[in-house]
């Protein structure tokens, strides 16, 4: 999804309480993401009020970058930090809010400002390396907000500003250094002037507490002014955040911090997660770093239940204030649990995303000190639920459809998944009225019906288009009614659409059934969206060969729910759900769900049709050596392949496991395959893939050969074919030798040629030496292609190699560590040694 794709709608961005439920228009036009390969997406919680905004990462099981961002009259501003001054910093404004229309009457400040009274001050960063700033100004009587003209490279911004007294807020930030938010005060009187803002005023900012292993994820510290305008810093990294403290009315500071298991990452997951709130109102003291006790914190248990696979994922949050807020987050890991502390009192907002799969929102959740009970996300089955307020509304003779929450669990969280694919149709009487496939999701459809009473049928279809192996992977509701258009003044009113819902207990966290002997419980219920209707639970069934046939479950002859025991046969491996209701408003409906939940039969490479996939290639055969730092700017690693079907490839992926794939140790989801047709049937895919060792891999023990996964599926939407153990890589520890050599040496004499054998270590991202590690010395003379052995030794306890050759000619030199088991080879830089 683009940029301008993902903020559809978002008028109502940032604007707390404002309800989405009119369905919003998607934006034909793309824009550029802040950070190549992120975007910036509106988040909503379940009922589909707007909440705020996240960064999504780059890359599955990734940290997000950080960015400075800010709301003023309606634009919100995100700039990403910067690596080097080569790359200019620049920042995505969208407007996000209706411009607001000041209260303040026209004074003689504005008269001043448009006769022209205005002076030049010059807003200069000092005592800090960083550049490409975000600088704001506000009159601090009227809070009249003025534009700043920031200078992209370098750290001071210009305003034109008439007389008064101001203050400004500057957002200073540089990749993986501290970030500033400076603060001060300053008047104008009748000339220009310079404003220094001195970094070393501002002091650290935060919430820590008492476990010694914690350490901050991401977070998010910003300030907000009287008037509602918010400027701050948000994102990953744990990056630290110094501000200045001040003194002013009606200003405040917010401190959201997400602390996790120092080391921690998507494959080594931290056991719990912190989510604490602070703010300052007015005044911020001297030392705003807090230290909470856990003890005095709220505490709960969540369960991430898995939709197929083992997969990685995030789990975001935000504070709920006066102003909504950014969601930050930690990597996770599906299926698992994890202990959570909060702010007690504190409410927050709360996403989980899967990755390659939907995000679950949920409405805002407070929790008092002491313990609580715990919640699940991602319970099966995953179905169209719907939310208050409905988005399919019937206005005038307009018929809107949107359904956007077709992927809720069954513990109440609204699910999306935007890589989703809906066709709908609808019919009068045997006859099409209008028709849409393959249309994006969520995005609404509206249909045109006539004045005159008719009856409708209407088939909504949702195809997920995560692997082959997730639960839901295809959703067909068909809704019969009744309804007229009204050509008088146009209201909305909720079509007499009748809902059922299934719940299924006795799934385990992977959502799969026991065997015969251990029966689940399925649980339907019918409603009706018409006021004063009732309605009946007509119908339950199950499928164990994905809809090809139906077995009727016991329903009661009356009444809106029914409850039954469900044996799952041993040999299943997924069963699909078929429910139908009616209410007494002539409406009825049949709700079917392909793969609601696992069998107890394990997962197995699956082929459907006559898709094939052939030739995986990970990087080229190279071993894969991942950096120990975040390199957001590393050409992607990439997983190819070729894939082909009678009527084409449409879409296909690929995954990297260790160990089992139904089990894995650690698990790494490649980027979107894009597939180049070479003929109409056959196609090359590439599916990119970066790796942080740190952030991603976190485990030394990961170390070694992945295996390869990989699915396609057909054009015309028949087949399909989800394999593994197609290929395999080595990603292996980075290792390295340093060189230490005399320039000159006299010939005929004994030289010392000495080097440090070191290897990454993931866990901490900091290098280790390499003991009992063979290495040998070599030399290459002036003209010469090939290099010659010198001699070969073997690690210290503490990495040091040495020898001491005799000087006889000029040569270059160098260490070779060559590659054993899973270290991988390396070589020292070359050094020349001038023989006299």
């Amino acid at each position: 999804m683009t940029l301008a794709a993902a903020l559809a709608g978002a008028a109502v961005l940032l604007v707390p309480g404002q309800s989405t439920a009119a369905a919003p228009e998607a934006a034909a036009a793309s824009a550029p993401a802040p950070v190549a390969g992120e975007r910036i997406e509106a988040v909503r919680d379940a009922s589909g009020k707007a909440s705020g905004f996240r960064v999504v990462p780059a890359r599955a099981g990734g940290q997000p970058g950080r960015y400075a961002y800010s709301t003023t009259d309606g634009m919100l501003r995100v700039q990403p930090a910067q690596a080097d001054r080569r790359q200019p910093v620049k920042a995505t404004t969208l407007r996000v809010a209706p411009a607001r229309k000041s209260a303040v009457p026209v004074t003689r400040e504005a008269q001043a400002r448009a006769a022209g009274g205005t002076y030049s001050v010059r807003l200069q960063l000092a005592n800090a390396d960083h550049f490409g700033p975000l600088i704001h100004v506000w009159n601090r009587k009227t809070w009249v907000y003025y534009d700043v003209d920031e200078e992209q490279f370098d750290s001071y911004g210009k305003v034109s500003l008439p007389p008064g007294d101001y203050v400004t807020v500057g957002l200073f930030s540089n990749w993986q250094q501290p970030d500033h938010l400076i603060t001060k005060t300053f008047s104008v009187k009748d000339r220009g002037l310079t404003v220094t803002l001195d970094a070393n005023t501002a002091k650290e900012t935060g919430v820590t507490t008492d476990e010694p292993t914690a350490r901050r994820s991401s977070s998010s510290v910003w300030i907000k002014t009287p008037n509602g305008d918010i400027a701050g810093f948000a994102g990953g990294w744990g990056n630290k955040v110094y501000v200045t403290p001040f003194s002013i009315p009606g200003m405040s500071l917010r401190v959201h911090d997400v602390l996790t298991k120092s080391g921690s990452g998507a494959n080594n997951p931290s056991p719990y997660r912190y989510d604490l709130y602070r703010h300052y109102d007015g005044t911020v003291p001297a030392s705003p770093l807090t230290r909470v006790l856990t003890a005095d914190l709220a505490k709960t248990t969540t369960t991430l239940r898995a939709i197929g696979g083992t997969t990685t994922g995030w789990m975001l949050s935000a504070p709920e204030t006066d102003t909504s807020g950014v969601y930050v987050g930690s990597t996770v890991r599906v299926p698992s649990s994890v202990t959570e502390y909060a702010t007690p009192g504190q409410s927050f907002h709360r996403l989980v995303n899967y990755d390659g799969g939907p995000s679950f929102s949920t409405e805002p959740r407070t929790l008092p000190k002491g313990s609580s009970p715990g919640e699940k996300f991602g319970a099966a089955p995953l179905m169209v639920r719907t939310h208050e307020p409905s988005g399919t509304q019937l206005r005038g003779t307009k018929l809107s459809v949107y359904e956007p929450y077709a992927f809720s669990d069954s513990s109440g969280h609204g699910g999306m998944d935007s890589d989703a694919t809906q066709d709908l149709l609808l019919t009068s009487n045997g006859s099409t009225v209008a028709e849409a496939k393959d249309l994006g999701f969520p995005k609404p459809w509206t249909a045109t019906i006539p004045t005159a009473r008719n009856p409708y049928r209407l088939v909504h279809t949702v195809r997920s288009h995560a692997a082959p192996s997730a639960l839901s992977t295809r959703q067909t509701t068909e809704w019969a009614f009744i309804a007229d258009g009204y050509n008088g003044t146009p209201f909305e009113t909720d079509p007499p659409l009748v809902d059922v819902d299934v719940r299924v207990e006795g799934l385990d966290i992977r959502n799969t059934a026991g065997t015969a002997s251990a029966p689940v419980t399925v649980e339907a219920v019918a409603t009706s969206r018409t006021d004063g209707a009732t309605a009946t639970l007509t119908a339950l069934e199950y499928s164990t060969d994905d809809g090809a046939t139906w077995t009727a479950l016991p329903v009661p002859d009356s009444g809106d729910t029914a409850t039954a025991e469900l044996a799952v046969p041993q040999g299943t491996r997924y069963v699909s759900l078929r429910v139908s209701g009616k209410d007494t408003e002539s409406s009825t409906v049949r709700r079917t769900v392909i793969r609601a939940f696992a069998g107890p039969a394990p997962a197995t490479a699956e082929t459907r049709g006559a898709t094939k996939i052939t030739d995986v290639v990970v990087n080229g055969g190279r071993v894969i050596a991942p950096p120990v730092y975040d390199d957001l700017n590393a050409a992607p690693y990439t997983v190819r392949f070729t894939a082909s079907d009678p009527a084409g490839i449409a879409e296909a992926g690929a995954v990297l496991h260790r160990g089992p794939y139904d089990r894995p140790d650690g698990i790494l989801r490649a980027g979107p395959a894009t597939c180049t047709a070479k003929d109409a049937t056959t196609s090359v895919c590439e599916a990119p893939f970066t790796i942080n060792a740190l952030t991603q891999l976190g485990r030394n023990s990961l170390a070694g050969e992945w295996k390869v996964a990989a699915w396609a599926r057909s054009r015309d939407g028949k087949s399909y074919t989800d394999l593994n153990g197609l290929g395999s890589a080595l990603i292996l520890r980075q290792s390295r030798v340093t060189m230490s050599a005399p320039e000159q040496a006299t010939k005929g004499k004994l030289f010392t040629v000495s080097g440090i054998a070191g290897i990454s270590d993931w866990s901490t991202g900091r290098w280790l030496a390499l003991s009992g590690q063979p290495v040998q010395l070599e030399y290459r003379k002036p003209g010469v292609s090939t290099w010659s052995l010198a001699a070969k030794r073997t690690a210290d306890p503490s990495g040091i190699v040495k020898a001491s050759p005799k000087a006889a000619f000029d040569a270059n030199w160098r260490w070779l560590m060559p590659r054993t088991g899973e270290i991988g080879a390396a070589a020292s830089p070359v050094w020349f040694i001038d023989v006299r």
